[in-house]
């Protein structure tokens, strides 16, 4: 048994490290993958998904550790595609991917986001040319949905400790399994904390009593209080005292040298997101006959209405104009003709793409304050709450991590208190533990919801209601 699986390997890599300059990015990686395995790397943006998948791929000198093929084996690396100007369908995008992997006799493909700005029917393409493959796959994928039907192991990175771990099975239970290890650990954290406080509890009230015996035998107390016995432990532990003194005093020292070794889990319980609004009209938007050229192509006429409490998935092939009609619902664009008229009231949160690719050049404080308009001490809480912490704020929004932006814009999101919240594909760039806590939050939310999103995982998540598709309210000019 143990020479069949050994024979099934058709790659392995050990102890893997790589440094970039003086920063560690991966410290400890070691994982196999085996013939017709498809196994899905994650971890934060940041944590060195990419970097691994370029040494696997021998485009990239590791540091230490040791990677090696089977005899024979064939590879097939396939970076992320970048769209050009020219807008292709889903499934042209699927097409571009398919084709190397169908034409190739690689043994083990590595694909790092094949999903990204694919539309139905690209993933459906890619999903069943995989899944009916016996080669391997390993793929780094935001998609939480494809990975859920792909995959059936999980490597993940972790950003603190640049390590590996394996979880058998699908994203979803890597999602449990994940959740339940660090509900354990902060159990156990917590119970190691409680125990310490009892103890050091119980240690005080006998330091605090064995003192007052040490005060009496050397008659710092008073010797009439002693002699009439106001007190008959005095006189019981007379004779015991100073050994049981000094058995007490190594047992604390002891005991504090052991709960020094109590540290925190590394990994922070979720967020708990929140959102608070203070209902408007019943009406949030009417389009009547809007219309909007943009290149070769028109959207509308469109005459929708979209009422409070509306949960609502805007979908439709690349280009069809998805991202220009939430610009001219939260007014950053004007249509050419029509109107769109809102509802009293209304408080719009919004997250662009945009977001992501311009960073403004400001301090965390600075921005977070412009932008929801509360008091700064209210900002420094909500902030604190969202891991933020009073040196971050002093950061420049350019210099801080994916993964603290991440919460930046949500932060920003529930201090608005919006009544209508706004999302354009937020699943792209906001980091996957940020992702899921949004994803509880807007289960909850009561207010409106306008969302665009390929993730069907967050889609399903958020429980989107109706659908207003593009497709059929566009046309090529």
């Amino acid at each position: 048994m143990h020479n069949k699986n050994q024979q099934s390997v058709v790659f392995s890599c050990s102890h893997i490290s790589k440094k970039f300059e003086l920063i560690e990015v991966l410290k400890d990686i070691s994982f196999t993958v085996s013939k017709n395995e498809k196994i899905g790397l994650v971890g934060p943006n940041g944590c060195g998904k990419s970097t691994l998948l370029k040494i696997i791929a021998k485009l990239l000198e590791k540091d230490n550790g040791v990677i090696s093929y089977s005899k024979n084996t064939k590879f097939k690396y396939l970076p992320q595609i970048h769209l050009e100007e020219e807008k292709l369908s889903g499934g042209e995008i699927a097409k571009k991917i398919l084709l190397p992997i169908i034409s190739s006799d690689a043994d083990l493909f590595i694909l790092d986001e094949p999903t990204n700005n694919l539309d139905i029917d690209g993933l459906n393409m890619l999903e069943n040319f995989i899944t009916k493959s016996n080669k391997a796959f390993l793929i780094v994928s935001h998609d939480r949905a494809f990975l859920d039907k792909i995959v059936t192991k999980i490597i993940e990175i972790d950003i603190v400790t640049k390590f590996s771990s394996i979880y058998e099975g699908n994203y979803s239970s890597y999602a449990e399994q994940r959740e339940a290890k660090i509900d354990r650990q902060w159990k156990e954290y917590n119970d190691k904390v409680e125990k310490t406080e009892k103890f050091n509890t119980n240690i005080d009230q006998k330091s605090t009593w064995f003192l007052d015996i040490e005060s009496v035998k050397k008659g710092k107390k008073r010797k009439e209080d002693y002699n009439n016995g106001k007190d008959v432990n005095y006189k019981n532990a007379d004779g015991k005292a100073a050994r049981r003194i000094k058995v007490m005093k190594n047992r604390l020292e002891k005991y504090k040298e052991n709960s020094s070794d109590i540290t925190k889990p590394k990994y922070d319980l979720p967020l708990q997101v929140v959102f608070e609004n203070e209902r408007g009209s019943t009406k949030v938007f009417d389009l009547k006959n809007l219309e909007k050229k943009m290149g070769k192509r028109k959207i509308g006429p469109i005459n929708l209405h979209i009422q409070y409490g509306d949960r609502l998935h805007l979908v439709g092939k690349n280009g069809t104009g998805k991202t220009t009609l939430l610009k001219m619902l939260v007014g950053e664009l004007k249509p050419d003709s029509g109107i769109i008229e809102k509802g009293e009231n209304l408080k719009i949160g919004y997250i662009s793409q945009e977001r992501w690719l311009n960073r403004p050049n400001k301090k965390v404080i600075e921005e977070f304050l412009e932008t929801t308009k509360i008091s700064e001490s209210n900002a420094r809480r909500l902030l604190n709450r969202f891991r933020i912490t009073t040196e971050d704020v002093k950061k420049h929004v350019s210099l801080i991590s994916p993964g603290e932006y991440s919460r930046l814009i949500i932060a920003e999101l529930v201090a608005i208190k919006p009544n209508c919240i706004i999302l354009d594909e937020p699943s792209n760039h906001l980091d996957l533990e940020v992702i899921e806590e949004l994803e509880n939050g807007l289960k909850e939310y009561k207010g409106t919801l306008i969302v665009v999103s390929h993730d069907r995982y967050f889609v399903e998540k958020i429980k989107l209601n109706q659908i207003f598709d593009l497709d059929v309210n566009s046309t090529k000019l």
